[in-house]
Formats: structure tokens, sequence, C-alpha cells
């Protein structure tokens, strides 16, 4: 594809979404189109409501924060850290990533396309399936269920991981740009799936 062709790809995205991260850079390629809204804010992930909090400092090398500690190795190939105490060891090829989360299989594949991102895969140990774009963050990952909608630079909506339905907000920093679709999508997984 031209390069052409690629700046007008990403004018074009660039009026819908604000570009994302993605977990660990597997190439430098111009073509990251990341799709979810982001805040210039705090360069945080921060996931708030009823009676949950889950936050983590964003750069293109990993994701830190008081239950996290994932690093980006191997020029991106690798994802390995600790989310919630567990031991994460994460190979990324390509649109996928397969490896463990604890005592449990993680296999995630990403579709980057139709203006939005399409996870699908084993998260936790359970099948898991959701979309997120500029305007929502929709599906099951993991254990937790979600239907959230954009809020100016957040998605506001439901949660539920078992113990009812309850609120949630969910905001992406502007340094998610800086990571593949992918590792967009392992991200999402390990910050989002359990209760």
């Amino acid at each position: 594809m031209s390069s052409a062709c690629l700046c007008m790809r990403h004018l074009a995205l660039a009026s819908v979404f604000v570009v994302v991260l993605a977990v660990g850079c597997a190439s430098t390629s111009a073509s990251k189109t990341t799709k979810v809204a982001t805040t210039t804010q705090d360069q945080r992930f921060s996931m708030v409501g009823s009676g949950l909090q889950t936050s983590a400092l964003i750069t293109k090398d990993g994701a830190q924060g008081p239950q996290v500690n994932v690093g980006r190795f191997d020029n991106g190939a690798t994802i390995r850290g600790t989310v919630d105490n567990r031991v994460a060891d994460l190979r990324i090829s390509g649109n996928r990533a397969s490896g463990t989360w604890g005592s449990v299989p993680l296999n995630l594949e990403v579709d980057d396309s139709g203006g939005q991102l399409k996870m699908n895969g084993l998260i936790a140990g359970r099948p898991s399936n959701w979309t997120a774009s500029g305007e929502a963050i929709n599906g099951t990952i993991g254990f937790c269920a979600y239907d959230l909608q954009r809020q100016g630079d957040s998605y506001v909506g439901s949660r539920s991981c078992g113990r009812g339905i309850g609120n949630a907000t969910v905001q992406f920093p502007s340094t998610i740009g800086e990571w593949e679709p992918i590792n967009v999508g392992v991200l999402m997984a390990l910050l989002m799936a359990t209760p």
C-alpha cells in the first residue's frame, strides 16, 4: 500500500476515532489504526465502577499499575509480566497472541477492519468475543461482559462479572496509539477480564 493511501486512510479514521495503543509494538509500521477513543490527560488506562478500580500507566514499553506490571520484550514478539498476581507469558505473531495467564491459556485473535477491532479467543480460560471502536466496547472478555458507549473521552455503561450488573467507566490514554491492534486486544483482555 502506498504511503499516500496510508495517509488518506489515517486522515479518514482520525475524523472518527483517536489513534490508540497496543501492548508491545510488534513493528513500527505506519499502518497502526487501533480504534478506541482516548484521553489526553494522565497517560493511564482507568476502569472504575461499582466496587472496582483498575489503573495502569501505559507506555510504548508496557503497562504498570497497582495490580499490573506487563512489559514488551523481543521487539514486541513477547509480552510478559503480572496482572492481579497472575503471571502472563504471551507470544505475539501477526494478529494472534497465545500463551498463559496464571494457570489457564490465553489465546486471542484480532481483526482490525471496518472501523473497529474485533477480538475473539480464550481469555482467563473462557470463550471471549468483543468489539472496540471509537463509539463503543461490547461483548464478553473472560469472566466479564461489557456494554459501554462513548461519552466524551470515556466509555460509560454496564459491566457484569457474575455478581450482577454494575456501572463502569473506562478510559484509554493516547499512548495506546503506540501499540499494535493485537497488543491493544491483549491489554484489554488482561485488564478487563476478571471481577
